[in-house]
């Protein structure tokens, strides 16, 4: 029995020694959060927002974007962190590989991240894209365009881009050059701005690459031209450039202006004009991705360019700093002449009643 009692003894001492060690369980490296880890400027910079601004759009979009908190076993990106990614993604500021590893996600995810966050921003568009409706907005809108260069009852003006989209062609059968095969087509994005550089109106018609359309026929196939067609904005003008047709409510230069009228005319829609090409230059230079080929669903491309004109009236509205029309050169070597030799009466008109007294 003592033999007995002897042997436990020992085991109980062996099983101190050979106890395994505990360790200290390893502390997970902390997220990197632009919001926190960044400085102003170089926030600025890569997302395109003051950081007050951003918290700001991550407090409207956080509802839509909400993940899926009944299922925690999924690994899921944090809403702050798409809404970032995204607008990161769509400046362009770096490859869009160092993007997706700068927040922790593949490239893959991140495509499917900034498809989502556009489609997020896009059920807002109607609250911040939209053409003045009231008479005192009316108003205001006129008097800010006949601010610059007395041209009166301007309501808008209009520009225009285009963006190159590429998807992956689906074929059925095993021919690896049939299945290589890319669609090319061309997204057409036209635009009316105010004399703010905001974007009231906003207009995205897809055509093949092989199919030649001018802006001519953009603005013949848009809703604005409807609307204008069934007075709805009666008494107001559109301005254009030398690439769309003058018509009694789209005014564009006149073709080699004779008379001190006609050059006094050219002369103001020239300066009130300039907005929208500002506007178009500053959108582009804020969002490098409208300057690149979108590779993606024809849906997802037009998500993203009415996300990108959402937020660019955002920061207008928020007065944010990071937004600097100022910045941006006068292009004064545009073409002003148009290719027709169609002169609208209504056109020649407004000249007379408008510019004509400018002489004297």
């Amino acid at each position: 029995m003592d033999q007995i009692i002897r042997r436990i003894h020992c085991n109980k001492q062996l099983a101190k020694f050979c106890a395994p060690l505990r360790t200290k369980p390893k502390r997970r490296k902390r997220r990197f959060n632009p919001l926190i880890d960044l400085r102003e400027k170089e926030f600025q910079y890569s997302y395109r927002f003051t950081k007050d601004s951003m918290k700001r759009l991550i407090d409207m979009l956080k509802d839509d974007l909400e993940v899926d908190t009944l299922n925690p076993a999924k690994s899921q990106v944090p809403v702050e962190k798409q809404i970032m990614a995204a607008v990161r993604y769509w400046g362009r500021t770096e490859h869009p590989e160092i993007t997706a590893q700068t927040h922790g996600v593949t490239l893959k995810t991140l495509m499917k991240i900034s498809k989502r966050v556009a489609e997020a921003l896009s059920y807002n568009a109607s609250r911040y894209i939209r053409m003045p409706c009231l008479l005192a907005e009316k108003e205001k809108v006129t008097k800010g365009f006949y601010d610059i260069a007395r041209m009166p009852q301007v309501i808008g003006a209009v520009n225009h881009t285009q963006m190159k989209c590429k998807r992956q062609k689906t074929s059925m059968g095993n021919n690896p050059v049939e299945q290589n095969n890319t669609v090319e087509h061309i997204l057409h994005i036209q635009i009316v701005t105010d004399a703010s550089l905001k974007i009231r109106d906003l207009d995205c018609h897809l055509t093949k690459a092989c199919d030649v359309k001018t802006p001519a026929d953009i603005f013949a196939q848009s809703r604005i031209k409807e609307r204008f067609e069934q007075n709805e904005f009666r008494g107001r003008l559109l301005l254009g450039d030398s690439d769309l047709k003058c018509s009694s409510y789209l005014y564009t230069p006149v073709l080699y202006g004779i008379t001190l009228a006609e050059q006094a005319f050219n002369s103001s829609l020239r300066l009130t004009y300039e907005p929208a090409r500002k506007s178009l230059k500053l959108l582009q230079h804020r969002f490098g991705i409208l300057n690149d080929e979108f590779h993606g669903s024809h849906t997802t491309a037009r998500h993203i360019v009415v996300a990108l004109v959402l937020l660019h009236n955002m920061a207008l509205e928020w007065k944010d700093s990071s937004i600097d029309p100022g910045s941006l050169k006068d292009y004064e070597n545009h073409h002003y002449e148009i290719p027709t030799n169609t002169e609208e009466r209504s056109r020649a008109e407004f000249i007379k009643n408008h510019f004509y007294t400018s002489q004297n």
